[in-house]
């Protein structure tokens, strides 16, 4: 099972909404990523981690942010209520964080604001990374890891699967009373 996998389908990334974007009514780049889902859709986490932050600004609202192993902060902004998480619960790779929401000033309607940064601040200031990307090396990374488990334990995609033999009773006829 892979570590790592993207919140929505990057498909639901709608024009503007994509990492470095300057169109208005940006006055910056985008530091992050909008997905455009339907509010109230749960978030799924994007990685294993820790909850770091858990908290509102008037900016991007409620916002939870996940650390993972490698010191990596992962954003998820403008959901619809608080997360129920507390800081320092684990979270695994898929685990429900909360909702798609509308809050803080920066949103113009539901959808998940995505950030990534190695700085635990970096949601709203500080070093950002283009989440895609990084996510794209990570999910690259596992499906390396996963291959080369499978070469050390000698399995190989193309090599069939055993179906374990099912031994069939002979059919008995018994007799009419």
């Amino acid at each position: 099972m892979s570590n790592h996998r993207f919140p929505f389908a990057t498909t639901s990334i709608p024009k503007g909404g994509d990492f470095g974007n300057h169109e208005a009514p940006r006055t910056n780049a985008h530091r992050g990523v909008d997905f455009s889902v339907a509010g109230g859709t749960p978030i799924p986490s994007a990685t294993h981690g820790e909850v770091a932050v858990n908290t509102f600004t008037s900016v991007l609202g409620n916002v939870i942010v996940i650390k993972d192993a490698k010191g990596v902060y992962w954003g998820y902004c403008h959901m619809r209520n608080a997360s129920k998480l507390t800081v320092g619960t684990k979270v695994h790779c898929g685990d429900i964080l909360g909702e798609v929401g509308n809050t803080g000033s920066a949103s113009r309607g539901a959808h998940l604001h995505f950030t990534c940064s190695t700085d635990i601040n970096g949601y709203k200031q500080g070093d950002v990374i283009d989440p895609i990307k990084a996510l794209e090396r990570r999910i690259e990374a596992d499906k390396k890891n996963i291959a080369a488990a499978k070469a050390a334990k000698g399995i190989t995609e193309d090599a069939p699967v055993a179906k374990p033999s099912v031994e069939k009773k002979p059919e008995t006829k018994q007799a009419k009373k």
